[in-house]
């Protein structure tokens, strides 16, 4: 059994490693509606992703973007 002590001691301090997906995602900030965001945020976790997901297949009916795989193809398994 270990300590609070011991276990306080072998934690690294800082920020945890980041993503190891060979595609990573850029941070960016970005302006919505109000009642825009409520309702992605009321979708429940994933929301960020699923607008990832919604922009992407717009630009891609758009012609700007190739076809992709779907996103659950994309991400860690």
């Amino acid at each position: 059994m270990h300590t609070p002590e011991q276990i306080r001691a072998r934690r690294k301090a800082g920020r945890p490693l980041g993503s190891v997906q060979a595609t990573t995602k850029k941070p960016v900030q970005i302006r919505l509606d109000d009642d825009v965001l409520t309702a992605l945020r009321a979708t429940g976790d994933g929301w960020q992703t699923r607008i990832n997901d919604t922009l992407r297949a717009s630009l891609m009916l758009a012609g700007k973007l190739p076809a992709t795989k779907p996103a659950e193809d994309r991400r860690r398994p």
